[in-house]
Order: structure tokens, then sequence, then C-alpha cells
């Protein structure tokens, strides 16, 4: 039965509430009522405060990455004890499997980075993934967990969101109605962090941190994808007390709510040129248990469509794996290893130069051949005024394209002594008539 006294704490607490307007109440262990994350109008600060035998307590701000009231947990206080586990009682049970959201790349419960260079797609990769998931079918050769999701979009606005998934259902054989599982926060052009340090240096959620957390307690999706760090975290990217809060403050509710969590976040220049893709301090990629790291193919005549995807850090998989994949209009599909339309049309440009550049130094009495050294045809060809751009490494794919193909052929030239290799066009061969 309910003392009087606690009647009068109750009644306290719910009228504090009544007057900011927000916050959760919830009754104490130690007795006593309290008010949890709730702010003043005009503030961007959290607090939380108590009421027990109609005294209140000091307002205090909220413990970092505390989502109590909004998770629904036990309220906080001195005399929780901490979790401890003793493995003998293990002893004859089964062992949990581990459970995946995509298989071998991103955890379920945790937090996964996903780096990526500027304009490389990685939001489009992370949006192909969770529309996957919503729709309940696989892409780029993966089978995510299916079940609802949520984008929060830092970077774009609604009617590119549209565009890109209209084009990711078209080719999956699917339309926008089978989309009902997946919820999309539009933040492009607002204020989007969703933690900032206070005074101390200490990570504080924001009211869109607040917000966001209370939309994943109704929606409950399985996977949430956070794009991007740049504009979410608030804090100095090089302090480690601020990643790894930051990180904390997201993992909880992955594991109170069973989700997955993919934060997207640009590389640091240092990680670009090292091949890390890491960004910032150490601590984004130690907070982690896995990253992932979305990179263009490389080297000259690299097809522009081409992109790799690589696992940098996994904890509970294999590191260091790649998935090759190629856009194809306006979403990504496995790589087949064929010449994108991009790709073959860069492939016929370098042919035609290098028959145009080919019959130059012929007519001009230039000799040029396939082999390496002073007149090697690809790199004459690749210092020529008229390359228009095409590399070496170019050059010499079409030089073995139009070998292969016969619209260039290898001739002996010089006198029977000193005979030595000349390319010349098929086309240009004199020599029978």
């Amino acid at each position: 039965m309910t003392s009087p006294q606690t009647e009068t704490d109750r009644q306290l607490a719910e009228a504090w509430q009544r007057q900011t307007g927000n916050g959760t109440i919830a009754e104490d262990i130690d007795g006593g009522w309290s008010v949890y994350d709730y702010k003043f109008p005009n503030s961007s600060r959290y607090f939380s405060t108590g009421f027990k035998d109609g005294k209140q307590r000091r307002a205090e701000p909220p413990k970092p990455g505390s989502y109590i009231s909004l998770l629904g947990t036990t309220a906080a206080n001195d005399n929780n004890p901490l979790p401890f586990v003793n493995p003998t009682d293990w002893h004859g049970a089964p062992v949990p499997t581990r459970e995946w959201f995509l298989d071998g790349l991103i955890p379920r419960r945790q937090v996964t980075i996903l780096n990526g260079d500027g304009g490389v797609g990685k939001s489009l990769l992370a949006l192909q993934i969770a529309a996957a998931s919503a729709m309940g079918c696989e892409t780029i050769g993966l089978l995510p967990m299916s079940g609802r999701v949520m984008y929060l979009g830092a970077e774009d606005e609604a009617d590119e969101f549209h565009r890109r998934l209209a084009a990711i259902t078209h080719e999956h054989h699917r339309h926008l109605s089978d989309m009902a599982d997946f919820r999309l926060v539009p933040m492009a052009g607002r204020d989007a962090l969703l933690a900032i340090p206070d005074k101390t240096g200490v990570m504080q959620p924001t009211d869109n941190m607040v917000k966001l957390v209370k939309m994943l307690v109704e929606f409950r999706p399985g996977f949430l994808v956070l794009d991007t760090s740049a504009d979410l975290f608030g804090g100095d990217e090089i302090k480690r007390n601020h990643v790894r809060q930051f990180i904390g403050m997201l993992r909880k509710p992955a594991i109170d709510l069973d989700m997955a969590v993919l934060l997207l976040s640009h590389p640091s220049v240092a990680g670009i040129q090292t091949g890390t893709g890491s960004s910032g301090s150490t601590a984004w990629s130690n907070s982690v248990r896995s990253r992932l790291y979305l990179t263009t193919a490389s080297g000259d005549g690299a097809d522009p469509d081409v992109r790799i995807l690589t696992t940098m850090k996994a904890n509970y998989g294999k590191k260091g794996g790649e998935i090759r994949m190629r856009w194809h209009e306006g979403a990504f599909v496995l790589d087949d290893g064929k010449p994108s339309p991009v790709a073959g049309i860069l492939n016929k440009r370098a042919d035609e130069i290098f028959r145009k550049l080919l019959s130059t130094f012929n007519r001009t009495g230039q000799t040029v051949s396939d082999v390496t050294g002073t007149n090697y045809a690809p790199a004459k060809m690749a210092k020529h005024a008229e390359a228009g751009g095409v590399s070496k490494r170019q050059f010499a794919d079409a030089m073995q394209r139009l070998l292969e193909s016969d619209e260039i052929k290898i001739v002996m030239d010089g006198p029977p002594s000193r005979q030595r290799k000349r390319l010349i066009l098929t086309s240009e061969d004199y020599s029978g008539v």
C-alpha cells in the first residue's frame, strides 16, 4: 500500500513535470519519486531531480548516455550494484549465437562505422542496405536481416532521398509501396547535432538525441543509419573522451533496443593517404566493433563506376574482406568484371587516339613498338600534345585490345642483321602490295 508521504512525493513530481512540460517520472527504489530528462523552455540542457519526504533534491544533469526514462529501464541510483557474473553459472547452458544484421559486416547491438571519401557513395550504399532490409530482399550479393529500419540523413533533402529510393527500388524490381518498414528523418539545413560537450567536457545528449531515441522506442527498428558523424557529433573528433562518450551514447540504445547502428563518417587526410580510411582520433575505430571503408578502384584506367567495400576492423568476423560493386543507374550492383558503359566509352576513346597517334608516328618516320624502352608506344603517346589526357596505362590497355582485334600489328623493321619491332595500323600495311 502506498504511504501518504510517497503519494505526496508522486504528486510533487507530477506537478514538476507539468511545470516544465516534459520529462518522465519514476518511483525510486530507495523511496520518493524522480523526474528524469526534463528541461526548461528556451534551454538546451536536460536535468533530473526528485522528491522524497516532501523535499526536492538538487537538480543535476543526467549521466552521459542515460536514457532511463526513454527506454523504460529501472531508475539509476547509487544503490544499484554493478553487473557481476560467475561463468560457472553458464555450465551446461547453450552458448548464445552471435547475431548479425549483415553477416560478417554489421553486428547487431553494436555501432559500426562506414568510412568513405566525399562523393564515393557511402550514403547511397547505406541507404540501399537499409532499403533491402525494409523490403526483405538481397542486395549486392548480401542479405541483411529483414525488418524495420530508420535512416537519419543530415546531408540530403527529402527530394534527394525520394530520387535515390526510387532508383534503388527499381533496381531491385520493387516499388516504393514496398517500403512500409522504412522511416526517413531528413535533417539537411537543420541543426542535427545529437551530442555536445558541457563546460566540464562531458558529452551531453541534445534535444535531437532525446527526440530520436523516443522515435526509436516507438518504432523499434532493427537497423539505424546515422549520416554523417560530421553533422551529428558536436565534440572534438581528436579528443578520445568525446568520441568514446558519443559512441557510448549510440551503443546504449543499440543494446537496449536490440538494433544495429551504422554511423557514416568521412576519413581524415591521413586516413585517405594511408589507405586506412580512419578519421580524427584512433578512438573512432577503437570504440566500435566493426569498421568498413568504401573506396573507388585505383590505378590508371580503373573503371570510375567500380567501388570496393573493405572490412578494416572486425572484432567478431574476418578482417580484410572485399566486396566489389559498381554504380548502375542510381544504385550499386555486384561487379561482374565487365566494363561499365562509362568505362566502355573511355576505352573506345583511348583506342581512337592510339590509332590516330600511331598513324601520325609512322607517317612522320617515328618508330614505336610494344617493347618497353625508348620507343615504347604507350609512353611516347602519353607525352604527345594530342594525347587528350589519356594516360600511359590507358594507352597500354588500348594497345593490347587493338592487337587482339588485329587492328594494329607488329612488323619487323630494319636490315636482317639488326631488325627491330615496329607497330603499325593493319590498314596501313602495304608490304604485300
